[in-house]
């Protein structure tokens, strides 16, 4: 048994796993739990995703017009300019719409059936398609 045991703990099952803290690809800092509570002490009412792959999935991110995949480009915020369906959209991360004292870019998040997503924001502007240049708040939903 205490073989066993040892032979646990040496694989690092026996601990639980804290999340570190990251960077995004642009050097903005990231929060570094899973439950947000560094970034939002008392918690949050996750908000569902309006596109991409975790529509129908448990709400995991919070805020933005528009939240989901759509937005992430290696699992952070889009940088850069992209053609969207002959939209034009401008896409830059920022790290000054999260957190309540020091700014981040993105936050992780464990939702009920125990995966973690990481929720990185940026502005998105719109160039075509009935837009004129209008910028939104815009949340990349991906997994870890």
């Amino acid at each position: 048994m205490t073989i066993g045991a040892t032979a646990l703990d040496w694989s690092g099952l026996s601990r639980v796993r804290k999340a570190n803290a990251e960077f995004s690809p642009y050097g903005m800092p990231g929060f570094d739990r899973n439950d947000c509570r560094d970034a939002y002490p008392t918690g949050y009412a996750e908000l569902t995703d309006t596109s991409g792959t975790y529509v129908n999935t448990y709400a995991a991110c919070f805020g933005g017009f528009w939240r989901g995949s759509t937005y992430c480009e290696a699992g952070w915020h889009k940088y850069g300019t992209w053609n969207e369906g002959g939209i034009q959209v401008d896409h830059q991360p920022v790290a000054n719409t999260c957190g309540q004292f020091v700014g981040k870019n993105a936050w992780r998040w464990t939702t009920p059936d125990m995966k973690v997503y990481r929720c990185s924001d940026g502005f998105s502007t719109f160039w075509g398609g009935g837009y004129t240049g209008q910028t939104y708040l815009t949340i990349c939903r991906a997994a870890l």
